[in-house]
């Protein structure tokens, strides 16, 4: 939408959409890998507590 509002060219609303894509999906990756690798690490204390007992 700022592409079309600025009046850039074909060529630039392409790389913005590009460039916006790119940070959207590295952004979403890194927040999945968090939440995965804290989901790790709660299974494995949970592991090593059951082992304990």
């Amino acid at each position: 939408m700022f592409a079309i509002a600025l009046g850039m060219s074909p060529l630039e609303k392409i790389t913005v959409a590009i460039s916006a894509s790119i940070f959207i999906i590295a952004f979403t990756w890194v927040s999945i890998k968090g939440d995965l690798r804290e989901l790790a690490n709660e299974l494995i204390e949970d592991n090593e507590n059951n082992k304990d007992n």
